[in-house]
């Protein structure tokens, strides 16, 4: 799973941008090609993580398929129309607070940033085992008390150097190729060349092939507790909107691209965890370790243990890039949120440094990130704390998509002689209600699957998480104060 999609809260410049132009004067980006356009819509979320995908065995063809038809495409259409009727800065936050009203443009601000939290733990927990990999440790992989010290020092670490630096400039040059293109590349022949010297192995998780194993034998029990990791790996295709003012041709070009960089993603997804599971052993998946299935094609192929330490190399310069943008981006939400009046001055969470990053949310990201992150040290079994937190993000962020697909379908419902650049089918069908309830579908299918496939500890621990994070932005509102407003005061005697 990539998470580059934590660049959908980080707005560039404090402009407001239309189809040709920008407010501030300066000449409108340049015009992209359908062909840039699938390319940066595929870079926004694919990723060489495919632990989750992988674990459902020859349920990934049907739970990919679900993901993209039912989740992935109707989110980007969906975003597509909201991002050319109101183009300015926030993006969901924005468009909820268009059609919904402030409150809850402010909760979507709010549950988008809390998710971003999970998301964070999830990349750094690769961290750990990949490190221990680079040093010869096999033995620390699965240690949870190596993976907390681990996770922590990581957060503080890139935290401190956020408030120091510009890291995602300084990782962003090079961190997309030696931590994305070439370890996916890497993953991909060694799995080709496995596969065709070895075939089936029956003792992988695949196993031998039976058209049963295709569709799952119960949707209580077995790989339905790892859909919401399949759903995981398309969160921030809302963003590929950013994009669509610079196509040519927006109302062809858009819906095209994005089908066409759907397919693409879920091929590939699909033909990486299909060679990782036919080589991981059943019940051995790692789901933290990300170097796992290129350390198994090393050892079934006798190629040198160098070759592995390599890739731990590049794995954690994608960690590193990842989370260089991440600690800044996730938080530009609330920075916005902040500059609106929802959050008390004093808690100067709309001051930001030379870098464009808040010191403030900085800090209260690193020590959200280490409270949640203690659950590895408490819960027994890294697996089981994984899917948790997965789980946590995923339900954080499905209910973001909920309040954007109901002021979605509120627009169109209340506005119906609205201009839309992109539109969601031609006027007076019933095409985008169709997407917008397909969407909506999905996500209570996605929801109950993964409730119904986990523990009672899994579900006590994300209804809690959940409702407490669902909570809190409702009673800040509610609370919130005239005087929250006056930012302009606040930043000119701070200056």
């Amino acid at each position: 799973m990539e998470h580059n999609h934590v660049l959908s809260h980080a707005p560039s410049a404090k402009t407001k941008t239309t189809a040709n132009e920008t407010v501030t004067g300066k000449k409108a980006l340049s015009k992209i090609t359908l062909t840039t356009f699938i390319g940066l819509t595929f870079a926004l979320v694919a990723g060489p993580y495919y632990s989750t995908l992988t674990a459902t065995g020859w349920n990934m063809f049907l739970y990919m398929g679900i993901a993209t038809i039912g989740f992935a495409l109707p989110i980007a259409l969906i975003s597509g129309e909201f991002g050319t009727t109101f183009p300015g800065r926030g993006g969901p936050e924005l468009w909820v607070k268009k059609t919904l009203g402030p409150k809850w443009g402010f909760v979507t601000s709010w549950l988008i940033w809390m998710a971003m939290i999970p998301s964070m733990l999830i990349v750094g927990t690769g961290f750990a085992p990949t490190v221990a990999l680079l040093v010869g440790r096999k033995d620390l992989i699965e240690n949870p008390t190596y993976t907390l010290i681990v996770i922590l020092a990581l957060v503080w670490t890139m935290t401190l150097l956020n408030l120091k630096f510009d890291m995602a400039k300084i990782n962003g040059k090079f961190g997309i190729w030696l931590g994305f293109y070439i370890p996916v590349v890497m993953l991909f022949a060694l799995g080709l060349y496995t596969f065709v010297k070895f075939g089936f192995n029956p003792d992988s998780i695949l196993g031998n092939f039976e058209p049963a194993k295709l569709v799952p034998k119960s949707l209580t029990s077995g790989s339905g507790m790892y859909f919401s990791g399949v759903i995981f790996i398309f969160l921030g295709i809302e963003m590929s909107s950013v994009f669509i003012t610079r196509l040519k041709k927006p109302s062809s070009q858009y819906a095209k691209g994005i089908i066409i960089a759907l397919i693409l993603l879920a091929v590939l997804s699909l033909m990486n965890a299909f060679f990782i599971a036919n080589t991981i052993p059943e019940g051995k998946i790692q789901l933290n370790n990300t170097v796992q299935p290129l350390q198994i094609f090393a050892d079934r192929l006798g190629l040198p243990y160098i070759l592995v330490q390599l890739f731990c190399l590049m794995s954690i310069i994608s960690v590193l890039t990842n989370m260089s943008t991440w600690f800044v981006s996730a938080s530009k939400t609330m920075t916005q949120s902040a500059l609106n009046g929802d959050f008390p001055p004093k808690l100067k969470f709309w001051k930001t440094n030379k870098f464009n990053a808040c010191p403030s949310l900085l800090i209260v990201q690193a020590i959200a990130i280490s409270l949640l992150s203690v659950a590895y040290a408490v819960i027994p079994g890294i697996n089981k704390v994984f899917i948790m937190i997965t789980n946590s993000g995923t339900v954080l962020y499905c209910l973001a998509y909920s309040l954007m697909t109901i002021g979605f379908i509120s627009m169109r419902r209340h506005n119906k002689d609205q201009e839309h650049p992109f539109r969601v089918g031609k006027k007076g069908n019933k095409l985008a209600y169709i997407v917008a309830f397909v969407l909506l579908t999905t996500i209570v299918f996605a929801l109950a699957i993964t409730f119904m496939n986990n523990s009672l500890l899994n579900l006590v621990f994300v209804v809690i998480f959940t409702g407490i994070f669902f909570t809190i932005p409702l009673l800040i509102y509610k609370n919130k104060k005239d005087s929250w407003k006056n930012i302009p005061e606040q930043i000119e005697k701070t200056n």
